[in-house]
């Protein structure tokens, strides 16, 4: 068996266009090949001489011309009759056997009396029962015509089957299921590698970037293949070192800004020092929102994600700002489980809460059911987003007021990119619009607990025949 498969490998062409043109000419020939045998095996005999059918037309006109001549010159027209090759031709008396009967209803008796062109008395002068007549048994018959012209004949006994058009259908219908059987099943092995490149490209970025790139296939699949595997190599090691840059930058940061607290401390115009230590309070809250981006932005591994109850983190998050005195409720609430980590979805809905509390004054907060599972809307009475600025505001370090300036109000422009990330992380979506009332609603959308399972259950079951190719 592994010597058929290298033999296979080596013969096949590798490159895409050597496989095409490879399936055009393996159709090419099986239309050939299906179109011969059909031919060998359903084709009529050319000869006329040796058709039954035939034999019994001619014998008819014989008869026909029988019964028109003249009395005297019908033995000469018997005499050349029995050169007709098929049939014994004998003159007959006319003297029907008492044991005689009726010609049999057979198809060449049909067509001996339709090529007599009139009308003709035919007895059964075989020694048999006619019904017992076989296909290939020869028949013997008296034949009298109107004008007393009598003669007796043998000829063979055959049904006379029309032309086999079922077998021809069935021969083409067979040719064209073969035909795309065979150009599906080429099709399906020769786009494949494709699908899963284009899989694996998809996937790539995401939680589930896991996905194996093809190994086997023609030679374009492969280079693009080996590229995208560079490259995304390349894009990680970017990626790991923007987020190891960053993160080294935001907590050695920290150790300067409590020197300067300290510092601050010692300033003897309260003024400056509270003006100081306000901006140190800010810079520092810049430094944790940055630690908190990266570290909510990477992508988190689906096994340590568990059963959460979305309605009770939902209602840990209000009452936490109602303790506060901010004016947040819940309207409508669901229990439902989903999966993920409990910690990052409390975060993502205690930032859009947050956003919802300073710029709209307020904040309610409604579960419903949705086509990809469970919705959490965070609804308030503020300016909204313009439509224009919606996809920028997810960017982060954008803000919604664009202050140059940082203070309390504005913030740094990575909470709703902090909620992005999270949401992502766990296959779910975010989305921002002004409702007509006044204000904006921020939905989140994930999938039931059930719906995530069976989603990772047929990644993995797509993920590993690609490996095993």
């Amino acid at each position: 068996m592994s010597v058929l498969r290298r033999l296979r490998d080596r013969l096949r062409p590798q490159s895409i266009a050597g496989q095409i043109a490879l399936l055009v000419v393996a159709g090419i020939a099986v239309a050939h090949v299906v179109a011969t045998a059909a031919f060998l095996l359903l084709h009529e005999s050319q000869n006329p001489d040796r058709l039954p059918g035939v034999a019994a037309s001619r014998l008819g006109v014989l008869v026909r011309l029988l019964d028109a001549a003249d009395p005297a010159a019908r033995p000469a027209l018997l005499a050349s009759g029995r050169s007709l090759p098929l049939i014994r031709i004998e003159p007959w008396n006319g003297t029907i056997p008492p044991e005689a009967k009726p010609a049999p209803d057979l198809p060449v008796i049909r067509r001996l009396r339709a090529a007599a062109g009139r009308p003709i008395k035919i007895v059964d002068l075989s020694p048999f029962d006619a019904e017992s007549t076989r296909a290939d048994d020869r028949l013997h018959v008296g034949i009298v015509t109107r004008g007393g012209a009598t003669l007796e004949a043998r000829l063979p006994n055959d049904y006379l089957r029309p032309p086999r058009q079922g077998a021809l259908i069935f021969t083409v219908v067979f040719l064209a299921l073969t035909l795309a059987l065979l150009c599906v099943w080429a099709t399906r092995a020769l786009t494949a590698p494709l699908a899963r490149l284009a899989g694996a490209a998809e996937a790539f970025g995401t939680r589930d970037d896991h996905v194996a790139l093809p190994e086997a296939g023609p030679r374009e699949v492969l280079a693009v293949s080996r590229a995208l595997d560079r490259m995304r190599g390349r894009v990680r090691r970017l990626i790991d070192d923007r987020t190891q840059m960053l993160a080294a930058i935001s907590h050695d940061l920290r150790t300067p800004i409590t020197r300067l607290r300290l510092r601050a401390e010692f300033i003897e115009d309260e003024h400056a020092r509270a003006a100081t230590l306000r901006d140190l309070d800010q810079m520092n809250g810049l430094v944790e929102a940055a630690l908190s981006f990266v570290r909510d932005g990477q992508a988190r591994n689906s096994a340590s994600h568990s059963l959460v109850d979305l309605a009770s983190v939902v209602q840990t998050v209000c009452d936490d700002f109602s303790d506060f005195g901010a004016p947040v409720s819940v309207g409508r609430s669901r229990h439902v489980l989903v999966k993920g980590r409990p910690e990052e979805l409390q975060r993502a809905i205690t930032n859009l809460v947050d956003n919802a509390v300073k710029y709209g004054g307020g904040a309610e907060v409604h579960m419903e059911a949705s086509e990809r599972g469970v919705r959490i809307c965070v609804l308030d009475h503020g300016p909204g987003i313009p439509e224009a600025e919606r996809e920028a505001m997810l960017q982060p370090f954008v803000r919604g007021d664009r202050a140059r300036n940082l203070n309390a109000a504005s913030g740094f422009g990575l909470g709703l990119s902090i909620v992005l990330a999270i949401v992502e992380a766990h296959n779910g979506r975010l989305t921002l619009e002004n409702r007509r009332e006044g204000g904006l609603s921020a939905a989140i959308e994930l999938p039931l607990a059930a719906q995530a399972f069976s989603a990772q259950a047929a990644r993995e079951n797509a993920v590993l025949p690609a490996r095993a190719a």
